[in-house]
């Protein structure tokens, strides 16, 4: 059965941050990155990274990826991800 996850955006530019209630499965866990692709922006994507995970609250904290190059975010995406999960540790 589907069970509520908070997902709280922030420190994007020009935007206030954002909180979201997502459904899940019950043993799913919030996604380590979430990226786009921008509209009419030549393949520039935008990002947030899984900052913190609080599993008794089942709040997700997601900071702010500065659009570029998708090549470029996902490598800095993946640079902020070994920081948050060191040593290869994924939850």
């Amino acid at each position: 059965m589907p069970k509520p996850w908070v997902h709280q955006f922030r420190n994007r530019p020009d935007t206030e941050d954002v909180e979201a209630l997502v459904l899940v499965e019950e043993l799913d866990r919030p996604r380590r990155s979430l990226a786009r692709k921008r509209e009419d922006a030549d393949g520039l994507v935008d990002g947030y990274i899984l900052q913190s995970l609080d599993g008794r609250s089942r709040t997700a904290v997601y900071t702010w990826v500065q659009a570029g190059d998708p090549a470029a975010v996902q490598r800095h995406l993946q640079e902020l991800s070994a920081e948050i999960y060191p040593r290869g540790k994924t939850r």
